[in-house]
C-alpha cells in the first residue's frame, strides 16, 4: 500500500492551499504536517534536509520530495492524474496553455499580489502598493475575463490544476480582480464551490 504523501505547511492558507486542494481533487492520501515558525520547526535539521531554505510548501511522496508550489502541483498533476487535470505533451498548444497560466499563477500574478503583504509598512507604502496592485489588477482583466466570459475554466478543455493555482491566488486581490467584476466574480463562484476546494480549506 502506497505511503500518503507528506504535505509540510505552516497554515490551511498560505501556499500550500493550492497543494492540498489539488490532492484532494485526486483524492490521494496525503498528511498535512504543520511547523511553527516561531517554534523554530523551519529550522531543524530534520527540514533542512526536505527543504534547504526552510520554507513551505514541501511534499515528500515516496523517495521524491519537491517545493515551490507551482512545480509541487505541475508533478503532482502529471504523476497522478495526467490527461485528466494536466494536458498530454502530444496535445503540444494545449499544454503549452496549461504551462503559461501554471507560471502566471505565481510568477506574475502572485508577485504582485504578494505586495499587499510585504509593502504596507506605513500609510505611504501602502498607497503606492494599492495603486501599483490596482494597476496591475487591470491589466491582469484584460488578458482573464475575455477567457472567462467564453468558457468556464482557464482551458477550453474544462477543469485542470491551472484553475487551482490561479483561485488559490486570485483572493488576495479580492477587491481588485474578483469585486464587481462578474467574470472573475463567477468563476471564483465555482471553484469555491468544489468539493475539493472546501474539503482543502482553501477558502
Amino acid at each position: 500500500m502506497k505511503k500518503p504523501i507528506e504535505l509540510y505547511a505552516q497554515g490551511w492558507q498560505d501556499r500550500s492551499d493550492r497543494v492540498r486542494w489539488l490532492l484532494e481533487e485526486m483524492k490521494l492520501p496525503y498528511t498535512n504536517y504543520f511547523l511553527k515558525k516561531s517554534d523554530g520547526e523551519l529550522n531543524t535539521p530534520e527540514y533542512r534536509k526536505l527543504n534547504p531554505m526552510g520554507r513551505v510548501p514541501t511534499i515528500v511522496d515516496g523517495d521524491i520530495i519537491m517545493s515551490e508550489s507551482a512545480a509541487v502541483c505541475m508533478y503532482l498533476a502529471d504523476r497522478y492524474s495526467y490527461g485528466i487535470l494536466a494536458p498530454k505533451m502530444e496535445d503540444i498548444k494545449l499544454r503549452a496553455e496549461y504551462t503559461k497560466w501554471m507560471v502566471f499563477s505565481v510568477g506574475t500574478l502572485e508577485s504582485v499580489i504578494a505586495r499587499m503583504f510585504t509593502h504596507m509598512n506605513t500609510p505611504e507604502e501602502s498607497a503606492v502598493t494599492k495603486k501599483y496592485v490596482s494597476e496591475q489588477s487591470e491589466i491582469f482583466k484584460l488578458v482573464l475575463n475575455p477567457i472567462l466570459e467564453s468558457q468556464d475554466y482557464i482551458l477550453p478543455t474544462g477543469f485542470s490544476a491551472a484553475d487551482i493555482m490561479l483561485a488559490a491566488v486570485i483572493p488576495g486581490a479580492q477587491d481588485y480582480l474578483v469585486t464587481n467584476n462578474p467574470p472573475i466574480e463567477k468563476y471564483m463562484e465555482r471553484m469555491m464551490a468544489r468539493e475539493a476546494a472546501i474539503l482543502a480549506k482553501v477558502f
